[in-house]
């Protein structure tokens, strides 16, 4: 028999196993719970709630999917805290997991609205929306979603629909194993004081990749990177018109370890590196290049703005991390064409002491350049002055 335990969470409340009494004294939870819950991820639930219900202001929810379910608490969330009155699918492959989230949807009355099955979950995405395509899956892993994201995209309705991914294997995509991204994600990834960027492009471009070949295009509506894992939100729809347009926004970051200048190589460009610019005199630093992966825009302005008034509204329902993740997201939006340079890196490379970010991002507006802070890491900027400028600007701050 299970011991269980009550957790809440935003406005629901729910049973999963009890994690003190199951993990004891290790810090960090595995597979080995009889049902899987890990509060940890309640930042991203949270995002997940907040930019569901964002994304429903245009686009109507008919049926959602999440073939990963653990305890089932990020579709309870959707259930109860989204606006609409959709139908959810949730399953998971353990049966003491399909057990409970029975057991949860009965207890908030969701009878109507849910659908509970046991089994592998690509099976489930490709044989559940059969009938009926899914406008919005969620895929949540322990680990990789690439062996289920083929399933996913293809269970979406063609229409339109949201597609969450989340990726907890973040030594794979921020270069500690590149021959590895390679073979899941399609790109290699680096070492980079900016990796955990390249790993949400190399995310975004293997999802757009595995779309195309299904005559669809992808946009990307918002992503995270915070503790120990990565998080997209896309919008997905049939159009080989737009797909073959995107094609563009598909290459290269080229990146120098001896003077941190970063550049996008578009895929005809890769096989040359006579034009980078290196942003140090007579730098001959060792190039690095990483993907294919996404070059394009990570977030949509218009969805984080409805979101944030929607936070506003229910400040209090939401971890209190949230409201700085998701302005700091908003202060960037517009300048996701500069790669963000971590601050303490640059200044560790050039030998120099970390002045006050405010007063740098300062001086950086009043030499008329723009700048944004970056929720990717507290101490890395967004700017579109070039890399020898921000060090002249650093040195004299």
């Amino acid at each position: 028999m299970i011991v269980e335990k009550e957790y809440t969470e935003g406005r629901t409340t729910f049973l999963s196993a009890d994690i003190e009494h199951y993990a004891g004294n290790q810090r960090q939870l595995t597979t080995d719970l009889p049902v899987f819950y890990n509060p940890r991820m309640c930042v991203n639930r949270d995002l997940s709630v907040l930019f569901t219900s964002a994304y429903t202001e245009k686009n109507s929810l008919r049926e959602i999917c999440e073939p990963l379910a653990g305890c089932g608490v990020r579709t309870l969330r959707y259930l109860n805290e989204c606006p609409g009155d959709f139908h959810a699918v949730s399953s998971d492959a353990n049966p003491h997991a399909v057990e409970m989230i029975r057991k949860n949807i009965e207890r908030l009355g969701f009878q109507e609205r849910a659908t509970v099955k046991r089994g592998d979950a690509k099976v489930l995405l490709l044989t559940e929306s059969r009938d009926t395509r899914f406008d919005f899956v969620d895929v949540d892993p322990f680990g990789t979603p690439a062996p289920y994201m083929t399933a996913a995209v293809q269970s979406l309705n063609p229409r339109r629909a949201l597609l969450g991914l989340t990726a907890t294997d973040m030594p794979v995509l921020c270069g500690a194993q590149p021959r590895i991204a390679l073979r899941k994600y399609g790109g290699l990834s680096i070492r980079a004081p900016f990796s955990h960027e390249l790993a949400v492009r190399l995310l975004i471009g293997r999802t757009f990749s595995i779309a195309a070949m299904n005559d669809s295009a992808v946009s990307p509506l918002a992503c995270l990177s915070t503790d120990h894992y990565i998080r997209i939100w896309l919008d997905v729809r049939t159009s080989c018109t737009d797909s073959n347009a995107q094609t563009r926004k598909i290459g290269f970051v080229l990146y120098c370890q001896g003077c941190m200048a970063t550049q996008f190589l578009p895929l005809g460009l890769a096989s040359t590196k006579d034009g980078f610019e290196h942003q140090r005199a007579n730098c001959t630093g060792r190039l690095s290049l990483a993907g294919p992966l996404w070059m394009g825009e990570l977030y949509d302005s218009s969805l984080l703005d409805t979101a944030h008034r929607m936070l506003s509204e229910n400040l209090n329902m939401y971890h209190p991390r949230v409201p700085k993740l998701l302005e700091a997201m908003r202060q960037e939006c517009s300048l996701t064409d500069n790669i963000y340079v971590d601050l303490h890196a640059l200044c560790d490379l050039h030998g120099l002491q970390s002045p006050s970010i405010m007063r740098i991002m300062s001086s950086l507006k009043e030499a008329g350049y723009e700048v944004s802070r970056t929720h990717f890491r507290p101490t890395a900027i967004r700017t579109t002055a070039p890399v020898r400028e921000l060090v002249e600007i650093v040195k004299h701050s």
